[in-house]
């Protein structure tokens, strides 16, 4: 299932970005992102630290690995949504539709798969869990205010680094 997950303007492009810095302090990973920009092309918009990427271990077992891959699929699921979340609700003012749900949970499937082996039901639960959590999150008239500002600041300056964003972002930490 092919998902287009473009960006129709550089603003759609900001908010996106907006929401994957939001999400990235929301899950408390923000020290994988080195920086964002604006200027660079949509996939290395986000530019990550040497230490979000993880070298194969011969001495790591297969369990733990797998649970390692499971972890960072479910956050990159999380940046990926509140990527999408972010623009919808906050930029757009709307909610996605059924079939648009539908469509990005056929995708994770699909991912999950591919990434991690899992089955229908395994994706599934760690869709719906994303999701809610971020439709909660991106739909809070407080949290669409941090993100307005957020996006103002990086359509200002460009590129923001790691210590920009957190400081940036720090009040999320008060909701």
């Amino acid at each position: 299932m092919k998902v287009d997950l473009k960006y129709r303007n550089e603003q759609d492009k900001c908010y996106g970005l907006t929401g994957v810095a939001m999400s990235a302090v929301i899950l408390d990973i923000e020290n994988i992102i080195y920086s964002i920009s604006l200027d660079s092309d949509a996939f290395n918009s986000v530019r990550y630290t040497p230490q979000s990427f993880v070298e194969g271990n011969a001495l790591i077992s297969p369990r733990n690995v797998l649970e390692h891959n499971v972890k960072k699929f479910r956050l990159t699921m999380g940046m990926i949504l509140a990527n999408i979340l972010c623009r919808t609700y906050v930029l757009d003012g709307k909610f996605i539709n059924h079939k648009t749900k539908q469509q990005f949970f056929d995708y994770f499937i699909e991912e999950g798969k591919e990434s991690c082996d899992l089955d229908k039901d395994e994706v599934s639960a760690l869709f719906n869990k994303n999701y809610d959590y971020f439709q909660r999150i991106f739909s809070h008239p407080q949290v669409q205010s941090i993100a307005n500002d957020f996006a103002q600041n990086l359509t200002e300056n460009r590129t923001l680094t790691q210590s920009q964003i957190i400081t940036a972002l720090q009040s999320l930490n008060s909701i």
